[in-house]
Formats: structure tokens, sequence, C-alpha cells
């Protein structure tokens, strides 16, 4: 297990080959998905992270969410609001954030990037950078097994 410094580290500036040189592809290459509607999972807990969010206050959070003893199942990582001088984050932050979340996080903990704010591209690079699950929005066309075969995985459908 990391130390919370050496978590902050990795965000701040953000180093995400520094994070995730130390991570495996999703156990045994899979990437779990699903399509919701809205809303968040039972069992699932929110990291904002990005403009106006410490990097320390992104630890913590995830450091809290580690103490739980398994009443967390996921972690969705959503980038906050941007303005017109910053976007909520940048992409090499929500790749250091995904690998930070995987090394903060035992591995029963999918972390999940938001879909809807870094795009499919982002999410299926962010695999490589500790992100096991995908839900992608209803509205979305995309295949997520062809995704998922491109980086070496397989999609599989959560129920």
């Amino acid at each position: 297990m990391r130390t919370r410094d050496e978590l902050i580290g990795f965000l701040d500036p953000p180093d995400p080959v520094g994070a995730a040189v130390a991570l495996d592809r999703p156990a045994g290459g899979v990437i779990t998905w699903s399509r919701a509607t809205g809303g968040h999972d039972a069992g699932e807990a929110v990291v904002s992270y990005g403009a106006g969010i410490a990097a320390a206050a992104v630890v913590d959070r995830l450091q809290e969410i580690a103490g739980q003893n398994r009443a967390v199942t996921a972690v969705r990582l959503v980038p906050a609001e941007g303005d017109d001088g910053r976007p909520g984050s940048w992409g090499v932050e929500d790749l250091a954030v995904a690998a930070v979340a995987r090394l903060a996080l035992p591995d029963a903990v999918a972390v999940r990037v938001d879909w809807r704010s870094v795009g499919p591209a982002a999410a299926q690079i962010a695999a490589a950078f500790g992100a096991t699950d995908w839900v992608i929005p209803a509205d979305d066309t995309c295949d997520p097994a062809h995704l998922a075969a491109a980086i070496g995985c397989t999609a599989k459908e959560r129920p």
C-alpha cells in the first residue's frame, strides 16, 4: 500500500505513468461494463477531482473509501465542473487519478472513470491506468467488446 504522500506525489503534478508503472491490466484481462441511464449503483462512491480540488483531498477521499471495509464496491471518478479558464480535468489528470485510485483501493473495488466526462477513448485508455469497469450511458452506441479487444482485454457485461 502506498503512503498518502506517495499518492499525492502522483497527482501534484499529475504523473499517470509513474502511478501506473506497477499496475497490471484488469484482473484476468476483463473489463466489466453496464449501460446506465443516470444515477449511481448501490455500493458506488463518487470521488471528485480536477478544477478546484486539491490532490490531497482526492487522496484523503480514496483512503477514506479504502477504510470502509467493503461497504464500497465501486468508485466513480468524476471530474469537477470547469469554467472558461480551465476544463474540469485534463486528460493526463484523468489517467493519474485512475492509477492512484487503483493503488489506494483494494482489488475488490471497481474503479470507474466518468464516461460522459472523459469519453470512450479516454475510458478505454484508463484501463491501462487502473480502471476496471465502464458505465456506458444508455444512449451511447459504442461497442464495449470492440473497445476492450483493442487493448487486449475482454468486455463482460455486469448484470
